[in-house]
């Protein structure tokens, strides 16, 4: 395993890459709930491309060593794998949830009314949607339902 520092220095590049295709991604995944050590970088794109022009835009960036065609997935010189997730603005506030994880919070609000209705374009709007406050990144565990009022829990 590589050490944290290659992984965020991965991230910064990839960040800057997407900023001159004048694409808006954010962190995403374990990293962003400030896990390590990481299976792979993942970032969400504000905004949905086919997959054919991911894959022009994956084969054409010199971070990447190569991709996976039609699956929004690349990896980096250094060997470290990286998944895009996309989504339509106006559902980028519940793609982000699903997308930060973990999986057993992410069912538990999945299973809310108001789950996937829009708009929702950033996080504390789709918390909104399904009567949470904004659940940081770092305690979403489905335990933290438990000390929320009228949430069901695992």
């Amino acid at each position: 395993m590589l050490p944290l520092s290659v992984y965020l220095d991965l991230e910064s590049r990839v960040l800057a890459w997407a900023a001159g295709q004048r694409w808006r991604l954010q962190r995403t995944g374990p990293l962003r709930r400030g896990e390590w050590p990481l299976p792979r970088l993942e970032f969400l794109r504000d905004g949905v491309l086919m997959p054919d022009e991911w894959d022009v835009a994956l084969a054409a960036c010199p971070l990447f060593a190569g991709f996976a065609s039609g699956q929004r997935e690349a990896w980096s010189q250094e060997g470290i794998e990286v998944k895009f997730y996309q989504a339509p603005t106006e559902f980028l506030g519940f793609a982000q949830i699903a997308h930060t994880g973990p999986a057993g919070f992410v069912a538990v609000c999945r299973s809310l009314p108001g789950w996937d209705q829009n708009p929702a374009p950033d996080e504390a709007a789709a918390f909104a949607r399904v009567g949470l406050p904004c659940v940081p990144p770092s305690q979403r565990n489905p335990e933290v339902f438990t000390t929320l009022a009228g949430v069901p829990g695992d």
